[in-house]
């Protein structure tokens, strides 16, 4: 017998463009975007760090990030059916088109050839990351689990400043905090530039593409999101969008969010600045 579980909601349902704060920018903070019920049902089910890793096949070193994506929770007979029904909405054209609702200005003000390069945005044929190709869909989308292990050794940032990847047309961290978490950091860290001839080094990430990070002496912070419990951040993706995360103290607990994203077959912007 299945436990009946609260309706989905989506993470947007309450958001609108007021939401929507420009500095340093355009992204929306959006607190408990799901009621209380819901949240608890997927706070109280969320896998582990040890669980994810047992299952892709990464060992446990400190403050590593653990990525279970829609692909792994809608193929796992143990994750309850309300995750699963989670990362299907939000993966889905429902929930990519209430993207664009927020958002569709402003990402063209950022990247005015953006339609030039994928065609409309409101007419792209929507998918889901590990499940379908860019030779049927537009852009994949996908909704992941994540957890950042517990900091051993030495205090530690998981990732400093940076901009995501060029072909990513936005991005998404809705925060899970544990009530009992009080480790100091893990914030989110908003920048803007310092000077208009910025250096960005790329390294290869785990999935055989590049990433972009930036030397600190090149920003300054203008802002921190604080890492909590049933909090949304969500951005469209652009040179400006530079983001990172504080220092996360010694501790045994996990850092808990979902990840959103929309992945393009081209790149929307070059960062070779």
């Amino acid at each position: 017998m299945t436990h009946a579980h609260p309706p989905i909601r989506s993470l947007l349902a309450k958001a609108t463009r007021d939401d929507i704060r420009r500095d340093p920018f355009p992204h929306v903070v959006l607190r408990n975007p799901l009621d209380d019920d819901l949240y608890q049902a997927l706070a109280e089910t969320m896998p582990t760090a040890e669980y994810i890793g047992e299952r892709i096949g990464k060992e446990i070193t400190s403050n590593e990030r653990y990525n279970y994506m829609s692909q792994h929770i809608l193929g796992d007979d143990a994750m309850p059916q309300v995750w699963k029904e989670f990362v299907t909405y939000h993966s889905s054209p429902e929930f990519y088109h209430q993207f664009l609702d927020l958002f569709h200005e402003d990402l063209l003000a950022a990247n005015p050839d953006a339609e030039k390069t994928c065609g409309p945005l409101r007419d792209l044929r929507v998918g889901r990351r590990n499940r379908d190709t860019f030779e049927t869909h537009d852009i994949l989308m996908d909704c992941t689990a994540v957890i950042n292990s517990a900091v051993t050794g030495r205090p530690s940032s998981y990732r400093g400043p940076h901009v995501d990847k060029p072909y990513k047309l936005f991005g998404g961290l809705f925060y899970m905090r544990l009530p009992q978490d009080d480790t100091p950091g893990g914030d989110l860290v908003l920048y803007k530039y310092r000077t208009d001839r910025p250096k960005f080094h790329t390294s290869a990430s785990e999935y055989g593409d590049n990433r972009f990070d930036i030397d600190p002496a090149y920003v300054e912070e203008v802002d921190t999101v604080h890492y909590d419990s049933n909090v949304l951040v969500l951005y469209p993706i652009n040179p400006l969008a530079l983001h990172g995360v504080s220092l996360r103290a010694l501790t045994e607990h996990q850092r808990r969010f979902v990840a959103l994203v929309g992945d393009l077959q081209h790149h929307l912007f070059d960062l070779a600045l």
